[in-house]
């Protein structure tokens, strides 16, 4: 395998690899052969024990959370494989069977995706520093970017913000809550202000952490048809160099059921989109590997759905891409409102799983292809 150039290891997450020149041959070694894939798991085994047994407790959970991996008979093997994949590759349990790696052992193959660990490598280094608190901080984040919201936020850190609260209240009678720390749509409610005790529902949540409450986003009639429940937003992906902003990837989120989160992380699910005409271009899928045709719902066909207004989705992700020095690298989250396209937010380190999964696609190539001209931009 070619050396990875921009091979990195972020401080922001867990040590996943031990980053010596013995590991490194020994990594490579196990490239080759079967016998040298069990030496480098052994190697892993005896140096960094705790973690590997970890692992292998996240794996077999993984496996059971996805249809694919519990279709293979040989779990242990299986177990083994997500472990090497994990060091070698930076490949998470669970993107290892949403990306079918079990029925793909390529090394061409597997070393063709983002992983999930070496993204966050990747946004350090292309990011500017400031862009990290400012994303992961939901508030921040709507402060520096409202005129893209097109709606009311407000940020609740301390008891003292409680008139804040109940100001939003008296305009808005439903209401999006987030905790602040949370990703994923997770902790994410819809509250009716006429059906809660304000000062109880204050405390509580302030007492749990620091939160936001949103304006509900009315989602367009066009794409209400597939999930009126939840907002189906789109991810899209951007990379900048020198002005221009180049699109990695984007995929459409739909929720189901009564949800209200289209997160894939939270039940929903999501399709390819065509980044050029806004076109739906696979089926939809979960993060446990349903593959759905149409929505289960609505009996909405995905592939082949166009989402309104594309031009003028592509001027929203253009404008935001630029609006701020630094936001090299980012995922951006957009809906269509009954207000046009709105931002729901923004992601120094976003998924990468739900832009190259449905097709089996990784996009390395592509993002090293920016990055090599990013870097040359700015070394010259």
């Amino acid at each position: 395998m070619q050396k990875d150039i921009y091979f990195g290891m972020s401080s922001r997450i867990a040590r996943w690899k031990l980053n010596t020149p013995f590991e490194k041959w020994l990594s490579q070694k196990a490239d080759t052969s079967s016998f040298w894939k069990r030496i480098y798991l052994y190697y892993y085994c005896i140096f960094d024990h705790k973690y590997y047994v970890g692992g292998a407790k996240m794996a077999q959970k993984a496996i059971s959370n996805h249809i694919v991996a519990r279709a293979i008979s040989d779990k242990a093997a299986l177990v083994k494989d997500m472990i090497y994949c994990l060091h070698r590759f930076g490949i998470s349990f669970q993107d290892y069977c949403i990306y079918d790696f079990a029925n793909n052992s390529s090394l061409e193959y597997r070393n063709s995706f983002v992983s999930d660990k070496l993204r966050y490598y990747y946004c350090d280094i292309l990011n500017d520093p400031a862009i990290l608190p400012l994303m992961t901080n939901k508030y921040a984040c709507y402060q520096k970017y409202k005129k893209f919201y097109k709606r009311d936020v407000v940020g609740c850190f301390k008891k003292d913000d409680e008139a804040d609260f109940k100001l939003f209240l008296a305009s808005h009678s439903r209401f999006i809550y987030k905790p602040i720390g949370e990703h994923s749509g997770h902790g994410i409610e819809l509250v009716d202000s006429e059906k809660i005790d304000a000062d109880q529902f204050f405390a509580t949540k302030i007492k749990a952490g620091s939160f936001i409450l949103e304006e509900l986003i009315i989602q367009g009639k066009e794409t209400s048809l597939m999930h009126p429940q939840s907002i189906n937003s789109c991810r899209v992906v951007t990379f900048v160099v020198n002005g221009d902003v180049n699109i990695m990837g984007a995929t459409w989120r739909v929720g189901a059921g009564d949800s209200i989160k289209d997160n894939a992380g939270s039940g929903g699910m999501y399709a390819s989109i065509n980044p050029s005409n806004g076109e739906v271009e696979t089926d939809a899928i979960s993060y446990n590997g349903t593959i759905y045709e149409k929505h289960p719902d609505t009996g909405y066909r995905f592939k082949g759905f166009h989402l309104p207004e594309w031009d003028t989705a592509l001027s929203l992700v253009k404008e935001m891409s630029l609006y701020l020095k630094g936001t090299t690298l980012v995922s951006w989250d957009i809906a269509y409102s009954n207000k046009g396209w709105v931002m729901v937010e923004a992601n120094d380190n976003g998924d990468w799983s739900i832009i190259q999964s449905n097709k089996k696609v990784g996009k390395k190539d592509m993002l090293y292809l920016y990055m090599d001209r990013y870097f040359s931009m700015i070394n010259s």
